[in-house]
């Protein structure tokens, strides 16, 4: 799913115009990209953590750990599947 598509579900699922999910998504992002870049982690109750680590050759990489409650409705949908 890229941006666009993504944009395109939030408007379905929340009743919102694209132009409004569109901003709504971006914000979102925003606020997590400066978080980033300020140094701060972005916990998401039920969803997960986005961090920056720093790694051998010092580079600081974003990082996203997925939450317990994420990772249980995945597994839960894959084994659903089966």
């Amino acid at each position: 799913m890229n941006r666009q598509e993504f944009v395109r579900e939030v408007s379905k699922r929340k009743g919102l115009s694209k132009m409004r999910a569109y901003r709504s998504v971006n914000a979102v992002m925003d606020t997590i990209r400066m978080a980033l870049l300020n140094g701060d982690e972005v916990e998401i109750g039920g969803f997960g953590t986005f961090a920056v680590v720093t790694d051998l050759k010092g580079e600081r990489i974003p990082v996203f750990k997925a939450g317990r409650a994420l990772k249980n409705i995945i597994n839960i949908s894959e084994s659903e599947e089966k």
